[in-house]
Formats: structure tokens, C-alpha cells, sequence
């Protein structure tokens, strides 16, 4: 199999490793200990068109960023774990006729043939076993990245001047990081990037149910920029903090607007459901703080929306600015529950 995670050419364990969340305005990454602790957090500025839809346009201008973040090396290499977007990454659900385990690859590989829509060696593949069938056989869920998307997150690594250890998708890392079913689990995740919103259900069969809203929160920016006629900075600016009336009438239009559109997404999801109460919502994503989107969201979707703070708040976090921009760190908080010798 083709798999995500290539072997470590290294027998000794680096001290600490790196978990990345590379967005189109900023790469989260935190530092992981060797017990699993975060040790620190950075939010690294991505130029604009260094990251477009998804896709590392820049790897050499990006990767310099988090290698200042890194530092040296120090003689041995340092292990990343990196994820890509989901919008990317093609999932199918895949029942294994019953046959011997040494064989599995092979009948998944062959299986894929007929269940991906790309030729096998333009895509990494690799496949979690979800569990067995009423035939005796296996259920599989198979990943399909298409390579020149991968090797993108790659090349950046290999600039920032660190070895991948996993390849993850960002939808199984925020499930990861904010909710994973359970008792008092969400009903829903939104996950607000700059450009692209992901609604997420975890309950029902893994993977869940995602949807993509090709939005996110820098159109506010540009819708204030534009009602207002001031530069997009100035905007941005006016939409932090403490707006004045104006400013958050316009903001709070914009976010019932935008709610709506949440509420419609996760409509087609089933995620709204028609169960007694409200509805339980993370809120995540850079884009979770923007004044009034949490309000806008309980009212418009009847529901109790928590904007995500993660786990390493306190230690991770150490900054009032870093404290403030937790709720982007969701992806980087799945990731980080990952062992880069997995």
C-alpha cells in the first residue's frame, strides 16, 4: 500500500516533535513533548497565495517560517506530524470479502481500483479497519490523497527542516481535537477557517458526516471593508475588540447571514436532528471569535454553542494573544494526540 505515513529513518527518538495545521493566512504548530505535553504554540503569517485552496503553492516561503519556529536541528532529525485538507482527500467506505490477513493489502488495493476515481499512482492511499462484516469479512475505510496535494506538505517540511512522521486528514484531526462521540459529545462542529468553514457531525459510522462552506471568516473582513469603504486592514482592525455600533450592526447581519448558511449545511448533514433541547455546537477555527458569530449561531440554530479552548490552554498558550487565538488550534490539538511512531 501507498501509505500516508512513510517509514522513520531513525532509530533514536528525537526529545520533541512538531504538529501542523497549514491554513491559507497562518500555519498553527505546537511543539510536542516526548510525554505528549505541549511545550509551546506558534500562529506563523502565511503570505498571501503561498496556500491556495488547500494546495502549498510556496513550500520554500513557508517552510522558512516554521523553520524559524522550530530552530535548528541540532544534528538529528525532528519528526512532524502535518495534516491536509479533507476537501482534498477522497473517503469510501469498503466491505473486504473474508481472506487471509497477509492478503489484505492486496484486496484493498484491488478493491480501490474500482472505488477511487484516479489513477492509483497519482493518489496515496492507505485504509483504517473499522471492524468486521456479517460476512466474516472487513469493514475498511479507504483514504485517497492525491499525490501532488501530499507531496506539497512534503516539500514544505522538508524546507522547515523536519521529517514526516504522519500524514493526516484536518477533518479526523478536528474530530479528534474538539469531538469525538461520546457521552455529552457535540452535535456538531464548525470549524472557521479564513476562507473555508468545515461542519462536521462526529455521530453515526466513522468517519462521521463533513461539509464545506467555501467561506470563512476573512469574507467578514471584506464585507466591512467594502459597507464601510475603509482598506481591508482597517477593517480588519474595526472587527476586533470592541466595534463601535456601526460597525457591529454590520457585523452582526453578516453573522446571521452566515449562520443561516451553517444552519442549511448541517441540514443536508442531519446534524440539526430533532431531538428535545438544544442542539450542542463547537465552536472552532480562527475564525470563532469574531464578535457575534456565537450568539448568531445559538439563535439562528437553536442551539448552545462553546467556542473550543484547547486542552494545552494553559501551558501551550502561555500569551495573552496566543490565549485569544486558542479556538484556532483545534486541528493542531488532534494532531498533537498523535504518536509520530504510529
Amino acid at each position: 500500500m501507498r501509505g500516508f505515513a512513510p517509514r522513520l529513518p531513525w532509530s533514536r527518538r528525537a526529545s520533541s516533535w512538531f504538529a501542523l495545521d497549514v491554513g491559507s493566512s497562518a500555519v498553527k504548530i505546537a511543539e510536542v513533548g516526548e510525554g505528549g505535553g505541549v511545550l509551546r504554540t506558534g500562529s506563523l503569517p502565511v503570505p498571501p497565495g503561498a496556500v491556495e485552496n488547500g494546495f502549498v503553492r510556496r513550500p520554500d516561503v513557508v517552510g522558512d517560517a516554521v523553520r524559524g519556529f522550530a530552530g535548528p536541528a541540532r544534528g538529528r532529525p525532528r519528526r512532524a506530524v502535518v495534516s491536509v485538507p479533507g476537501r482534498g482527500v477522497i473517503m469510501k467506505r469498503l466491505r473486504i470479502a473474508p481472506g487471509p490477513v497477509e492478503k489484505l493489502d492486496e484486496a484493498i488495493e484491488f478493491e480501490a481500483m474500482d472505488a477511487i476515481p484516479e489513477d492509483l499512482d497519482a493518489v496515496n492511499l492507505d485504509y483504517h479497519l473499522l471492524g468486521a462484516s456479517e460476512d466474516g469479512g472487513l469493514e475498511v475505510l479507504l483514504i485517497a490523497a492525491r499525490k501532488t496535494l501530499v507531496e506539497g506538505y512534503i516539500t514544505l517540511l522538508d524546507a522547515a527542516g523536519l521529517v514526516p512522521a504522519v500524514v493526516d486528514v484536518d477533518y479526523f484531526a478536528l474530530r479528534a481535537g474538539v469531538g469525538a462521540p461520546g457521552e455529552q459529545s457535540p452535535d456538531a462542529l464548525v470549524h472557521v477557517g479564513a476562507r473555508s468553514t468545515t461542519l462536521h457531525v462526529p455521530a453515526g459510522e466513522p468517519p462521521g458526516l463533513t461539509n464545506e462552506l467555501p467561506w470563512g471568516g476573512e469574507q467578514s473582513t471584506e464585507s466591512l471593508a467594502e459597507r464601510l469603504r475603509v482598506p481591508r486592514d482597517e477593517a480588519e482592525a474595526l472587527k476586533r475588540g470592541d466595534p463601535p455600533p456601526e460597525v457591529a450592526g454590520l457585523l452582526e447581519s453578516w453573522c446571521d447571514r452566515f449562520a443561516a448558511d451553517v444552519g442549511r449545511g448541517l441540514g443536508l448533514l442531519g446534524g440539526l436532528g430533532d431531538g428535545i433541547g438544544p442542539r450542542r455546537i463547537v465552536l472552532s477555527g480562527g475564525g470563532a471569535l469574531l464578535p457575534g458569530l456565537g450568539p448568531s449561531l445559538a439563535r439562528v440554530l437553536d442551539a448552545d454553542v462553546r467556542v473550543y479552548r484547547p486542552p494545552f490552554a494553559g501551558e501551550g498558550l502561555s500569551s495573552p494573544e496566543a490565549r485569544r487565538q486558542g479556538p484556532a488550534f483545534a486541528v493542531v490539538a488532534g494532531l498533537a494526540a498523535r504518536s509520530p511512531s504510529e
